[in-house]
């Protein structure tokens, strides 16, 4: 499971370019059927949530503190859409530290996910941190799973 660290290390970039690149490989026998079992083992582990603008609102109410950044496949598509991802509680404060993210009110948290229109999805992040990210399709590693067939997000609305 990535962990907090993995953030603010840049390490989870490493990981999702690495899940991309093994999708390609998901079609071939016998290796990607073991390609397969592995990816969804470690993307399960994210618990990651397809979620509505209610559901992440009262998520964000209940933490503790919230930050905003980039989200994390931007910097993997430099020319992709830009949309900021929501970060809470111990990983909002490691990634304010390590100056990937700014600290922001649980109103502003909310208003910064309502800017965008793309599908909103909620990942766990160790323990008892989370992300919530207004994730682009066409370069979000669980989307990307979805597309070929490995079914991951759990469908979470109010």
């Amino acid at each position: 499971m990535a962990n907090i660290q993995d953030y603010t290390s840049g390490k989870i970039l490493s990981q999702a370019k690495l899940a991309l690149r093994l999708l390609k490989f998901v079609s071939i026998p016998i290796i990607g059927n073991l390609i397969v079992k592995k990816l969804l083992e470690e993307i399960k582990l994210f618990e990651p949530k397809l979620i509505d603008i209610e559901v992440a609102s009262a998520i964000i109410q209940k933490s503790k503190t919230c930050a905003v950044g980039e989200r994390a496949c931007k910097a993997l598509h430099k020319n992709s859409k830009f949309t900021e991802t929501v970060f809470l509680d111990e990983l909002a404060d490691e990634l304010v530290g390590v100056e990937k993210a700014k600290y922001v009110t649980k109103h502003e948290a909310i208003a910064t996910l309502k800017k965008y229109k793309n599908p909103i999805i909620l990942s766990k992040v160790g323990n008892n941190s989370f992300e919530i990210c207004r994730s682009t399709p066409k370069e979000c590693v669980y989307w990307n799973f979805e597309r070929r067939g490995l079914k991951c997000l759990i469908k979470e609305f109010s």
